[in-house]
């Protein structure tokens, strides 16, 4: 079976309130077996969720602090 092309995955925080956005991290991720890209994924052991896809085709995910 032919593995499916990566994506480059971005994950970034954004603090309460959602006044301060900042990104922790980007890597290159496996899309899921039908060759979507998931729509939520895991980074250093906390869960982020698909945000937008930007101009240059990285998958934005997005976690929330709380207050």
């Amino acid at each position: 079976m032919d593995r499916e092309e990566p994506y480059a995955a971005q994950f970034d925080v954004i603090s309460a309130g959602g006044r301060r956005r900042f990104s922790v991290g980007t890597e290159s991720r496996d899309r899921d077996s039908d060759g979507a890209i998931p729509t939520e994924a895991w980074f250093q052991g906390e869960e982020y969720r698909l945000d937008v896809e930007d101009d240059d085709g990285v998958s934005i995910y997005v976690r929330w602090l709380s207050e």
